[in-house]
This record gives structure tokens, C-alpha cells and sequence, in this order.
């Protein structure tokens, strides 16, 4: 994929009713296709996780959604697994071979586990990572900018045929740079060719929302949150602290010419989409 922003996508609840989830997909259809340079859609898998590592999918399928804005959009589209949710290896490489055959998607997001204390019956996202290869399909990996050892985890992945990474959201651009300055070192000592990366950004309307985007795990220092909460408008504050992110990615990317950098911007909360497509456009302009 050569593109330079990609746009995530929630699927909805599978408990919506037939009325509901054609008013929200007509919705989100309709932002992106006012959007500029977006070519690919990236789907993740809302899943809950219980005390024992049991996942719970409360959102539908989101093949049977990338299906569908496929249809409305004419966009490609990306679709996110837990690899060790999955009941086996032989499991995930049949969910492999359904959404490669039945519903025609050559892009994958393999997810790690969420504890690494628990045994998951699947398969980790390097074994993962190697059944895919074998399909030869496009398949990337999740980047953690402030987990210990990250650089050496982006370094198994890599060689394990992750051909990109999408980080968790970011309102801070200098610990991924900091990782991924490392990477490409560890990258040039290997002799591997370096994977690209898409850097996940995500506007916020409301005071809610940004202690939600925290307790997810984004990357929003003391005086970024304090900033956001104080502002008269905090939708067009998060827009403005994102652009600043986005010129700091943009100049690091444009003096590293062995990795390509994009975007993955995101909305989180539905009342944010008009938000994320406002991002999207500006940072359109800006990456030209």
C-alpha cells in the first residue's frame, strides 16, 4: 500500500437493528466520500477480553462490514484480528483462507495478546505473521511506541513478513520517532528492509473522550491532556495539537529516506467522525 493516510473504521454493535446499521453506515459512507486521498479502510475487531483471556465479540464481523463499505466506497479494505483468539493455528489459517476466498481481502492487521501472562489458544502474531506469508498476502502488525524492548519486537515482526505497522493512538509524536529511529539502526545492522509505518491519530470532541482515549492506552502526556481539557472548543483544539503532530512526523519522514511514515487516522466515538474527516482533509493538504 502506497498510501499516505488510511481512515479507521467501527464496525457497529451486532445487537443494531437492520434500520439502525444502514443509517450508520449510510453516515460514515458519506463522510468518507468527502474525504480526500483515501483509499483503503481499516477495520478493526472490537473484542473484550474476560479474566481468562476469553474474547467477546460485541461488535459484527468486521469482514461482513468491510464487505459492505467496499461496496458503497470502491475502497480497499484492511481487516484487524487477535490472532490467539482464534481456537488453533488451524483455526486462524481457515479464518485466513474464508476472508481471502469468501470475502476477497488481501489486507491484514494481525493483534497480539492483551496478557502475557495468559496461554491463548492461537497463535502468536510472528506465527501468524509466517502462515500469512505463505498466502501472500499484505499483512501488517501493531506498534507500541512506549512498551519496553519495542524496537526488538518491530524487529521479529519484520522478519517475520510484516510488511507494515499501525500504531495504538498517538497524541505525541517523539517516543515513536525515538522507537522507530531505533528500528531503522537495528533494521541497517540486519541487512532488513524496513517496514512501513502508519501512526494512529484520533480527534476528540469532549472531556469524556479524552479520558476514554487514555484509559485505552493512548500516548497523551500531562500537559497535552491539560491543554485538551481546558480548551473552549476541544474538537478544533485536538485538531490543531494534531497538526502539530503531523508536521513533526512529516519532517522526520522526509529526512529518513529508508521508511515510509503515514497516517491512520480514526474517530473512536462516532460523534467524532465529522472531526476525524475534517483531519483527514487538512492532513491531506499538508503531506501534499
Amino acid at each position: 500500500m502506497n498510501n499516505k493516510i488510511i481512515f479507521e473504521v467501527m464496525p457497529y454493535q451486532k445487537t443494531a437493528s437492520e434500520s439502525y446499521a444502514n443509517k450508520i453506515t449510510d453516515k460514515i459512507v458519506a463522510a468518507i466520500n468527502e474525504m480526500k486521498n483515501i483509499s483503503v479502510l481499516n477495520i478493526p475487531e472490537i473484542v473484550e477480553e474476560n479474566h481468562v483471556g476469553q474474547p467477546y465479540y460485541r461488535n459484527t464481523d468486521p469482514r461482513v462490514f468491510g464487505k459492505v463499505l467496499r461496496e458503497k466506497t470502491n475502497k480497499e479494505i484492511m481487516i484487524n484480528t487477535v490472532a490467539v483468539h482464534h481456537k488453533s493455528k488451524a483455526a486462524f489459517e481457515r479464518w485466513l483462507d474464508e476472508s481471502i476466498n469468501k470475502y476477497g481481502i488481501r489486507n491484514f492487521v494481525f493483534v497480539g495478546a492483551k496478557m502475557p501472562s495468559i496461554s491463548y489458544p492461537g497463535p502468536s502474531v510472528t506465527e501468524a505473521n509466517l502462515i500469512a506469508r505463505e498466502k501472500r498476502v499484505n499483512f501488517g502488525n501493531i506498534f507500541i511506541p512506549d512498551r519496553h524492548g519495542e524496537a526488538e519486537r518491530l524487529i521479529a515482526k519484520t522478519k517475520s513478513g510484516c510488511n507494515f505497522f499501525t500504531s495504538q493512538v498517538l497524541f505525541e509524536s517523539d517516543t515513536a520517532i525515538g522507537v522507530i529511529e531505533d528500528y531503522l539502526k537495528k533494521c541497517k545492522n540486519s541487512n532488513l528492509k524496513p517496514a512501513k509505518f502508519y501512526l494512529s491519530l484520533a480527534p476528540v470532541g469532549t472531556k469524556e473522550d479524552v479520558v476514554f482515549i487514555k484509559w485505552l492506552g493512548a500516548e497523551i502526556d500531562e500537559d497535552t491532556e491539560k491543554r485538551l481539557l481546558h480548551a473552549k472548543n476541544i474538537g478544533k483544539e485536538s485538531i490543531e495539537l494534531l497538526l502539530g503532530v503531523i508536521k513533526k512526523i512529516k519532517k522526520f519522514s522526509e529526512g529518513n529516506d529508508d521508511v515510509e511514515i503515514g497516517l491512520n487516522i480514526e474517530y473512536v466515538m462516532l460523534h467524532n467522525l465529522d472531526l476525524a474527516k475534517n483531519l483527514v482533509n487538512v492532513a491531506s493538504d499538508l503531506l501534499g
